[in-house]
């Protein structure tokens, strides 16, 4: 199966960094915007819904897209406050990309 894409998600927020999150995102009670894919499925959290290769994105396995993780909850203060950690995600993000190394000097 060839995954979803966004390349603009990867230039703006950066990837994820690789490790084992502590918990899923249906445990942190978000869930598909589309398929509203419920958090429990048979008394086990739906797995369906993982961390995107994307910061502040969630995967969805059934719709194959990335979602921006704060369309992904309803309670809507804590969707405007995921939002805003997006941002803050977005402007270190830049930050560290418009970096330059510091120049070499010819002093040994």
């Amino acid at each position: 199966m060839e995954y979803s894409k966004n390349e603009r998600a990867g230039q703006l927020l950066g990837f994820r960094q690789k490790g084992e999150p502590v918990l899923e995102p249906s445990e942190l009670g978000y869930h598909c915007p589309v398929c509203k894919n419920a958090p429990m499925v048979e008394h086990e959290y739906d797995e369906r819904l993982t961390w995107s290769e994307y910061n502040s994105f969630l995967w969805c396995e059934v719709c194959n897209r990335d979602f921006p993780s704060c369309l992904c909850l309803e309670d809507i203060e804590q969707a405007i406050a995921v939002f805003l950690d997006s941002v803050e995600v977005a402007v270190q993000h830049s930050y560290k990309k418009s970096l330059k190394p510091p120049p070499k000097s010819d002093v040994a």
